[in-house]
């Protein structure tokens, strides 16, 4: 029970997080808002190795695409919290 009660906090917290156009950088990165500069940065190198294009060159072009797609979102997420 507690952990469904941390888990509904958790999506509270999100939405209060998410910008006019939807986006939450927080959740991009998954990271908690309480988090530090420290941890953001682990976050985005952690997510870039995983997501990189180059990491899924060998998929094909649709799966590089969508690599592409969430690198842009990562790097923007992290932009945006390292700025704050």
């Amino acid at each position: 029970r507690q952990e469904q009660e941390q888990c509904t906090r958790g999506e509270k917290d999100s939405e209060r997080a998410v910008g006019e156009n939807g986006f939450d950088p927080y959740h991009v990165l998954r990271i908690t808002r309480s988090a530090r500069k420290e941890e953001i940065k682990a976050a985005y190198f952690n997510l870039i190795k995983q997501y990189h294009p180059d990491k899924v060159s060998h998929l094909g072009q649709e799966f590089q695409k969508l690599a592409a797609e969430k690198t842009q979102r990562i790097n923007r997420a992290y932009e945006i919290l390292m700025a704050r």
